[in-house]
């Protein structure tokens, strides 16, 4: 089949684009490609690549290579059966721009990846600003697949897709900004005709092609385009958070904060599962002033003694982020215990950061989002008093001991001591010395809450969740935090499905048959769980329920967050607030978020 003929082929028209800087050959770089296509990653798969043809187009050049791949099919557990496929790889090239098309499945991404190696040296993906400038128009874009940048197990989807005449008009200016365009189908300018783009892969599909005439002409189309025109537009829709491809312009790091474990396990492998619960169980870090740089320098602390402090420089590669260790300085007989914490500066998906540039380090990749001007403005503020922010539970020699609720000062005892139901608003919120109503502690894996309040006010019942988060640090000058919150507010809203009381009960069942130990109380006094569980079943189905899902997570001061009411800092987390705001009240039930009153040592309180 040496004889195929450009004029027999009649493709779907999907190509992969790159550019050069310098003046290369056209025919080298085809050559290299086909060495690639032959060579790499074939395993058992034996490739024979017939020679190849050159033609031209005006000032266009095109290389195109027939190849036949051998192999045993996929059903077939011997090695005595062999399928050959027959795929085409093209070359289009017009002065500094290329447009590859491979008919074989996959083959684009794994040519990709070896453009900026030595593999491709003289060849680079188009900037994804160039593309967004010359192929969308933000009123014609037909469909839209979204890439969520808060990260996965999140109370948003990971990503999602929306179609219709205008997508960009449907995008929720709030709710929509923490996602980010992945690929998109939109009409050419003054057209009908519709094309697809993916800018991070530096890939552009239109669809079949009758002949080679039409799948050429198309093409040439296409480079010729990006060849004559040299403009970018960063971000072709503006609700939607922006990739950037270096570290122009990031700058002041004002919060960090690694995976939850338990929460966001899916896809990590062990032995990472394994480092976080360490790098959150055993050390703390301070984040010190950087100056006007995207370097994040940490002061780290094992069992809050002083180990070090470490100089991170994030950088981007391929709109990939990878964190290089610029400094390290341990402490006297604490380099092993340093060098553990920095490593996981190895993995840049289990990282989020947050800058005052308005940029955020989310699933590897760093973006820039136009925070919405939106305000919270509802923070409860309680006086915590002389109980420990920094401690979320009762401890007996380092491990967790929920028989010790009540007899410590951590916040789950805060907590046990001083939760009152007996209040309807915000504004009406107050703490006490004799609780009353029911209190459940359903701590554990598959936890609904960390404790389930039921207490009857004026003529309505109502069912707290209330999930807590030791704050990340009791200094005075601490700032806010997003981290601090993003973690346990994904936790509360991903539970919201269990607040329809007989789901509720059901799951608590369940649990409770399975658990060595469940701590209730009922008016303060001790009671058996079973008991509990019997009270939300009895609430008469006509009775007025409330749920409420309650936040207490004291990092975040009164003191700072009303006095950096314009930074961006506050808008980063009142998006965050507001976000969650909503998605629990689309559920029925209401929201309050508790954070630390450092103004005054009062607290309004029944006795």
């Amino acid at each position: 089949m040496d004889g195929i003929d450009k004029l027999q082929i009649k493709p779907f028209l999907s190509i992969l684009l790159g550019s050069s800087q310098a003046t290369t050959d056209a025919g080298e770089i085809h050559a290299a490609i086909a060495e690639i296509i032959e060579k790499e990653g074939r395993k058992e798969q034996i490739v024979e690549m017939h020679p190849t043809k050159h033609d031209d187009a005006g000032e266009s050049l095109i290389y195109y290579s027939h190849y036949e791949v051998l192999k045993n099919p996929s059903w077939f557990a011997g090695n005595n059966l062999t399928d050959v496929e027959n795929h085409i790889f093209i070359t289009f090239n017009l002065n500094n721009t290329f447009a590859f098309y491979m008919s074989e499945k996959g083959m684009k991404d794994e040519v990709r990846t070896y453009f900026f190696t030595s593999r491709l040296p003289d060849i680079k993906v188009i900037n994804i600003s160039h593309l967004n400038y010359l192929f969308i128009n933000e009123d014609k874009i037909k469909m839209l697949w979204l890439l969520g940048i808060h990260g996965r197990e999140s109370f948003k989807a990971d990503s999602k897709v929306l179609g219709g005449e205008s997508v960009a008009e449907t995008l929720n200016p709030l709710e929509d900004q923490s996602f980010t365009m992945s690929a998109v189908r939109t009409s050419l300018e003054g057209t009908e005709t519709t094309i697809g783009l993916n800018p991070y892969k530096s890939s552009l599909w239109r669809g079949p092609c009758k002949d080679w005439e039409t799948f050429e002409n198309r093409v040439l189309e296409i480079i010729d385009k990006i060849d004559k025109n040299k403009d970018e537009v960063e971000n072709p829709i503006s609700i939607l958070a922006t990739p950037v491809a270096d570290m122009k312009g990031i700058q002041g790091i004002y919060d960090l904060s690694f995976l939850e474990p338990e929460f966001y396990s899916h896809g990590l492998s062990e032995s990472k599962i394994d480092r976080l619960r360490k790098i959150h169980s055993d050390f703390t870090y301070k984040i010190m002033d950087t100056l006007n740089s995207p370097l994040i320098k940490l002061e780290v602390s094992k069992y809050k003694e002083n180990i070090g402090d470490i100089i991170i420089l994030p950088k981007v590669n391929d709109y990939e982020i990878q964190f290089e260790l610029i400094e390290v300085h341990p402490k006297r007989g604490a380099s092993k215990e340093l060098e553990y914490f920095y490593n996981v500066f190895k993995y840049p998906e289990l990282i989020k950061c947050w800058y005052e540039s308005g940029h955020a380090i989310v699933n590897s990749r760093a973006f820039k989002t136009e925070y919405r001007d939106v305000s919270y403005n509802k923070f409860i503020w309680a006086d915590f008093e002389d109980f420990d922010i920094l401690k979320e539970k009762p401890e007996l020699d380092g491990n967790v001991a929920l028989d010790k609720i009540g007899c410590q000062k951590s916040l789950f005892c805060w907590i046990k001591h001083h939760w009152s139901g007996l209040w309807d608003s915000g504004e009406n919120f107050l703490t006490t010395d004799r609780p009353t109503g029911w209190l459940f502690c359903d701590d554990g894996a598959g936890e609904k809450a960390d404790f389930i309040h039921i207490d009857q006010h004026n003529d309505k019942t109502y069912i707290s969740l209330i999930h807590i988060k030791a704050a990340n640090t009791n200094s005075t000058d601490r700032r806010i935090s997003v981290g601090a919150h993003d973690i346990v507010l994904n936790q509360a809203i991903k539970n919201l499905r269990y607040i329809n009381r007989k789901k509720l009960a059901t799951d608590l069942k369940e649990r409770a048959d399975k658990a060595e130990s469940k701590y209730c109380w009922k008016d303060n006094i001790t009671s058996e769980h079973s008991l509990f569980i019997d009270a939300i079943e009895s609430i008469e189905r006509e009775s007025k329920i409330q749920f409420r899902v309650i936040i207490v997570q004291p990092h975040t001061m009164k003191s700072y967050y009303t006095k950096n009411a314009q930074s961006n800092i506050k808008k980063q987390l009142d998006v965050l607030l507001v976000s969650a705001e909503s998605a629990i009240r689309a559920s029925g039930a209401e929201f309050y978020i508790i954070g630390h009153d450092d103004t005054s040592r009062k607290s309004v309180k029944i006795t």
